[in-house]
Formats: C-alpha cells, sequence, structure tokens
C-alpha cells in the first residue's frame, strides 16, 4: 500500500512544514488557509470538498477499533469524520451522516454516494459526491516534505524517473507526485481492490503556459483491473498552501 510504504520512507523528518509561500492567503488556521486554497478545485457535478481541523476526538462518537488506538489516531480519525459530515451536507445529503468502518477497513458512506478521506496531523479533509455523478474519488493530503527527505525518498516515489522536470521546487515536486499516487491508488483500490506499488504510474508534468500552473498526470504502468488498462491517463488536481498539498482525482 502506497501509504505504508511512504511512512516507512520518510521516517520522524518528514512532518516538518515548509515554509509557507508568499501569495499563501495568511490569515486563520492552516486548515483555513488550505480550505481557501482549494476552494476553487473542480469537483464532480453535486460533489462537495470540506476541511477541518484536528482536534478533540470527544467530538465524534468513535466505533470501537478507532478508541483502542492511541488518542492521535483517535483525534485524526474524528477530525476526518467531522470534514465528511461537512462534505455531504454540503452536497446535499440529508441523512444521518456518521460514518462507521467497513470489514474492508474503508469508511461506509451512505448508500448513493462515494467519498475519500485524507488527513495529515493537523487538518482532514473529505470529499464526495453522488454515485452516477463520479465513478472514482481519491483524496490526499500531506505535509511538505524537507529538501533533504526529498532526496532520500525520490528515487522510491518516482522510480526510474529524472527530478527537476516539473519546475517546482524539489521538496514540492516529490510531495506532489506522492499525493498523486496516493490519490490515484485511494480512487482505484474500492474498485480493484488490488494493492500496487509507486512503479504502477508513472508521472508526467504539463505546463500550458508561463502562468499556468503545473498539471499532474498519471499514466498506469500495469493493469489495475477491469477498465484499467496500463496507459489509462488521470489528471491528479493540486493544491498548495500551509504546507500542505492537497491532491482529488476523480472520474
Amino acid at each position: 500500500m502506497l501509504c505504508l510504504r511512504f511512512a516507512m520512507l520518510r521516517g520522524d523528518g518528514a512532518g516538518h512544514p515548509a515554509a509557507m509561500k508568499k501569495g499563501d492567503s495568511l490569515s486563520g488556521t492552516p486548515t483555513d488557509v488550505l480550505a481557501r486554497a482549494a476552494s476553487d478545485l473542480p469537483l464532480p457535478p453535486g460533489g462537495a470538498l470540506a476541511f477541518a481541523p484536528v482536534g478533540d476526538a470527544a467530538a465524534v462518537e468513535l466505533p470501537e477499533p478507532i478508541r483502542r488506538c492511541a488518542q492521535r489516531r483517535q483525534a485524526t480519525f474524528a477530525a476526518g469524520r467531522i470534514a465528511a459530515q461537512e462534505a455531504l451536507c454540503k452536497a446535499g445529503f440529508r441523512g444521518a451522516a456518521a460514518l462507521g468502518i467497513g470489514d474492508d477497513g474503508l469508511p461506509d458512506w451512505p448508500p448513493g454516494w462515494l467519498g475519500s478521506i485524507s488527513h495529515s496531523d493537523d487538518t482532514a479533509a473529505a470529499l464526495v459526491a453522488p454515485v452516477g455523478c463520479a465513478r472514482l474519488l481519491g483524496l490526499d493530503l500531506e505535509r511538505i516534505v524537507t529538501a533533504e527527505i526529498a532526496v532520500q525518498i525520490a528515487p522510491e516515489i518516482m522510480p526510474g524517473q529524472p527530478v527537476g522536470h516539473s519546475g517546482l521546487l524539489l521538496e514540492h515536486e516529490v510531495t506532489c507526485a506522492f499525493s498523486a499516487k496516493e490519490a490515484l491508488y485511494k480512487a482505484l483500490y474500492p474498485l480493484t481492490r488490488q494493492f500496487r506499488d509507486f512503479s504502477a504510474a508513472h508521472i508526467g508534468w504539463q505546463k500550458d503556459g508561463a502562468a499556468a500552473p503545473v498539471r499532474v498526470m498519471l499514466t498506469l504502468t500495469e493493469d489495475w483491473g477491469a477498465g484499467w488498462a496500463t496507459g489509462t491517463v488521470f489528471e491528479a488536481l493540486q493544491r498548495t498552501a500551509a504546507g500542505h498539498v492537497a491532491t482529488i482525482l476523480w472520474r
């Protein structure tokens, strides 16, 4: 699983946020800043994206398996569920929005809805859409790694690919590449139930003009199951703010 491999690769040093760049909105909490930066991301029809700060786990009724976890895990889980409830509400869902955990460990979304949840140590996010408006959804939220960590993990995140083609700082490029691959995995796994390595998708960087943002393209390098053959291309939509990269991927 990509997220597990990356956690082992990056070690303790990856939790330090990069300095906020000039142009980031400076007011509000990191969660507020990131939410504003991501507010213009194109979403599936009827979809919604919401953010929540990681705080007190007491705000959510935790499932029994999570109550046995460490407090930090409880807090990030609770924040993810709060973001999911807000996203469902924003998208027009009017039923009971409390999410359990399915037998497969994935969030148990209400019938007729797709969703994806991600979190860092201080912020959680959720992306939802009605079934029929999207076939798959993937969301990932990552703190930008340090330059030192980026050098170490770049060969694992982008195997066989030289760094520097994005035009971004190395730590931004590597974090963006990982976040894009993690969002892809989270989008496809509920459909395929297949684990994949970093080499299963190739990263491409596109720029439509000097002032245009970098576009992140993912090309499957092997079959991921029925309908997702080698050569299938996805675009990962990203925003960077408050020391984070937020990525959504949908189709």
